[in-house]
């Protein structure tokens, strides 16, 4: 009894020498945030520019998953990282007003609140607007994130994103799901590929979704079926797909791409 307790205390007293150095080494880590801000005023052709780099995150994140590691999770490490990857941005936004979120729902907001702050971590304030036009609007500001969700019942909010010039769908949520996105955020960013990517198309063909599924496969472009409300019809293309892409000269009218979601495992 004596030894597993003795035991027991040496190995909390481990853990709490590595609690220290990791509360040293996430300080220094925003002390660099400080000094990149910094560099990044210095260097800065407008101060018109959102603090978020989804691309960036995304390969530090890919990159962290694929080292070596004896125990932590795949969620604890993307769970560390998205909150330290947060506060640098909190301190990078200091003299800018910071980030901010702006949520609309119909029905799941606490499942769509969860998985912003699962994403953009706890540092960007929080509001809930009443119409998804009102986010769109808000999000074409550097400072500000849409937060919006993927429900049929809702209407295709996402349409309008294709006579927006800047505002784009910048990631899927929840981040960690495999399965069909159930709500995005939106900004005023230019996508730029990782390699692991999901692009989000929109189209008001008259075609069924399983012709227009093949007319893109035709066209080498894999592609799934989210939902088609109000005549618009929302699919996600495998791959980055820019807004020019020639694959997509079948498609006129109403059709575009509106963003991508860099994909982390």
């Amino acid at each position: 009894m004596t030894e597993t307790a003795e035991t027991l205390e040496s190995l909390r007293q481990q853990i709490d020498a590595l609690d220290h150095q990791l509360l040293q080494l996430a300080d220094q880590r925003s002390v660099l945030a400080r000094a990149i801000a910094a560099a990044k005023a210095r260097e800065a052709t407008s101060a018109e520019v959102s603090l978020l780099r989804p691309d960036r995150e995304a390969l530090l994140l890919r990159k962290l998953l694929n080292a070596p590691r004896k125990a932590v999770s795949d969620a604890a490490v993307v769970a560390l990282w998205r909150e330290l990857i947060s506060e640098s941005l909190r301190i990078q936004g200091e003299d800018r007003g910071g980030l901010h979120l702006n949520f609309w729902a119909k029905d799941n907001i606490g499942d769509l609140t969860n998985w912003a702050r699962a994403r953009f971590g706890v540092a960007p304030s929080q509001q809930f607007l009443a119409e998804p036009s009102e986010v769109i609007a808000a999000a074409r500001r550097p400072s500000q994130i849409g937060i919006l969700s993927l429900d049929p019942r809702t209407g295709p909010w996402w349409a309008r994103l294709l006579a927006e010039p800047k505002v784009r769908i910048i990631c899927a949520l929840p981040e960690m799901d495999q399965n069909r996105p159930r709500g995005v955020a939106i900004a005023p960013i230019a996508p730029e590929p990782t390699g692991n990517d999901l692009s989000f198309f929109v189209t008001d063909s008259g075609k069924s979704e399983t012709a227009i599924i093949d007319t893109l496969s035709h066209q080498g472009l894999a592609a799934d079926w989210l939902m088609t409300t109000g005549g618009m019809k929302l699919f996600v293309l495998i791959g980055f797909v820019q807004e020019n892409d020639s694959r997509l000269k079948d498609f006129t009218g109403l059709s575009g791409i509106i963003g991508t979601s860099p994909q982390i495992i």
